[in-house]
């Protein structure tokens, strides 16, 4: 069984990697970039916002375990 701080932690690295994901977005976003430079910040954001949900999916596999 996963503990409580151990879970916090984890919630924790999702809300880090959510927002880098954000970040990133609105960087590919913004008018003033190269084409190259929005490219790589939309691959960033993409890899970001995967890496979320697979943090995601443990924690959920986790708690369904810990029942």
């Amino acid at each position: 069984m996963i503990s409580s701080a151990a879970r916090d932690r984890v919630k924790l690295a999702v809300d880090q990697l959510e927002e880098a994901f954000h970040t990133y977005d609105e960087r590919a976003n913004d008018d003033s970039l190269d084409s190259y430079e929005a490219a790589l910040n939309r691959g960033r954001a993409l890899a970001f916002q995967e890496a979320a949900h697979q943090v995601k999916s443990a924690l959920h596999d986790i708690d369904v375990k810990s029942l």
